[in-house]
């Protein structure tokens, strides 16, 4: 567990550093430093030996999202396969996977615990199920944005990976650049055979579903704006 804690040390000081350059206008920076941190994160669920990781794979996601944004101006295969990771990381999070028929119930019964010092500058946030289902939505509007766009995904890069295959929860006994070469190009199971435009409209209707059910379920809860849907 050592290792796992060093881990989880890195990838909260990459996003902190990266977060720094960003806010001063050094966006190369930033993603080299979101770059490791993504990479530390991984080391992380593959190193930590319990079941209880939604926090980490929450946090992962997280950066994983903010990743692609930055990305999207300055390199779209960069942006795409970070969106991938992203929807990976926030879809192991998700205690409904992405069955909007479930939000109700994991909202009811969901347990709001302390999200393990994962959410910078804000150590006492609550990781509550809203969180994790609206992180998984919003990962999957993310990458039904970048997959919008004509240049999709170059031909070396695909050869795609169900999410949870090879592995319950991502982390089967595969070494790490493996498992990150799977991570850049996770595909939903729901998507698993479909060409990118039908991939595209499964991700909106999925993101639809579960953010229609938060609101129905959970009106007071905000998950924050869907910025990509203004920029279409």
């Amino acid at each position: 567990m050592p290792g796992a804690e060093r881990s989880i040390r890195s990838a909260l000081q990459f996003w902190e550093q990266g977060r720094r350059f960003e806010d001063e206008g050094r966006p190369v920076l930033a993603a080299r430093r979101y770059t490791r941190g993504l990479g530390s994160f991984l080391s992380y669920v593959k190193l930590a030996r319990t079941g209880q990781l939604a926090d980490a794979y929450y946090a992962f996601g997280s950066l994983g999202r903010e990743m692609a944004r930055l990305c999207a101006t300055m390199n779209r295969h960069s942006a795409l396969q970070n969106a991938r990771m992203a929807l990976a990381a926030s879809h192991f999070a998700d205690p409904t996977r992405g069955r909007a028929e479930l939000v109700e119930r994991e909202v009811r019964a969901g347990r709001e615990r302390t999200l393990y010092q994962l959410s910078l500058g804000r150590r006492d946030q609550l990781l509550t199920a809203e969180m994790r289902i609206a992180g998984a939505a919003d990962a999957r509007d993310l990458l039904a944005f970048l997959l919008g766009d004509e240049a999709a995904t170059r031909p070396s890069a695909q050869g795609r990976w169900p999410i949870g295959s090879g592995g319950d929860t991502g982390r089967g006994p595969i070494g790490y650049w493996q498992d990150k070469k799977r991570y850049m190009q996770a595909v939903l199971p729901s998507c698993a055979g479909l060409d990118e435009n039908r991939e595209r409209l499964r991700l909106r209707e999925e993101a639809d579903a579960l953010f229609r059910e938060l609101r129905r379920v959970a009106p007071d809860y905000d998950p924050g704006p869907r910025p990509e849907r203004g920029m279409r």
